[in-house]
């Protein structure tokens, strides 16, 4: 069975914010723009799958609306690299101004290309015209997508979430609190080394847990503001690591 992670990682409040007038939409597909930078220089500067390294440690992500699944190349039973990776994406994000939310399970992924229509198969980069207009396909889509972004749906805040269930090893001194089901990580702790080494590797801000702290308090200030419920989901989820 393959139990590759999945990162499913997207923008908070991407809609209201794309839906409150020009500025607000422009700010919204600026967050895009600094999502997809922070990954790809994680792909491209920290693992990147050197050949002559550990082309194993290489990393796949897919976009799907506002957000992205992240995907390993491999079973890994050890989730402190799927984290650290949610968490200098999220920390990089927090400094820019964005919220995010992050969900970590497991499952496979697969390219789904050979499933479709012989016009869409052999089309120019998965992209077909339908007349004047166009056609655009995504040939993947796995559980590792799946199972990570229903996790998402289930909790609601800027969090990260980790499926207790799917991993042999969570670094405790991150966990926040538990469930039956999932973990909420800590994400702001100045204790994660790892994601310290993942963002400068890859030249991304880190910032500090009291910045992080204060750039949430200022975020929840601003229009358009999140509801009471995603603001106290995000609070619970804050642990006491520093």
């Amino acid at each position: 069975m393959d139990r590759r992670w999945g990162v499913s990682i997207d923008i908070e409040g991407f809609s209201a914010l794309y839906e409150s007038g020009e500025t607000g939409k422009s700010k919204a597909i600026w967050a895009l723009h600094e999502l997809m930078d922070a990954i790809i220089r994680i792909g491209q500067r920290t693992y990147p799958g050197d050949i002559a390294l550990n082309e194993a440690d290489r990393i796949f992500a897919h976009q799907f609306g506002d957000g992205f699944v992240i995907v390993s190349n491999f079973e890994e039973t050890d989730s402190s690299r799927c984290i650290a990776i949610a968490t200098a994406i999220m920390r990089h994000m927090a400094i820019r101004g964005f919220c995010t939310k992050a969900a970590v399970s497991v499952g496979d992924m697969a390219d789904i290309n050979g499933c479709y229509p012989d016009s869409v198969r052999f089309s120019d980069s998965g992209t077909l015209r339908l007349g004047a207009g166009l056609m655009t396909t995504i040939p993947v889509m796995g559980t590792a997508l799946t199972k990570a972004y229903k996790l998402s749906s289930r909790v609601s805040g800027n969090v990260l979430v980790v499926d207790k269930l799917a991993f042999e090893h969570i670094p405790n001194f991150l966990v926040a609190s538990c469930g039956a089901e999932c973990c909420f990580i800590d994400w702001r702790s100045d204790k994660h080394d790892l994601a310290r080494t993942v963002s400068e590797k890859s030249g991304l801000e880190f910032g500090d847990r009291d910045q992080l702290l204060d750039l949430f308090e200022q975020y929840i200030e601003k229009d358009p503001k999140p509801p009471e419920k995603w603001i106290t989901g995000s609070r619970a989820s804050i642990g006491e690591n520093t």
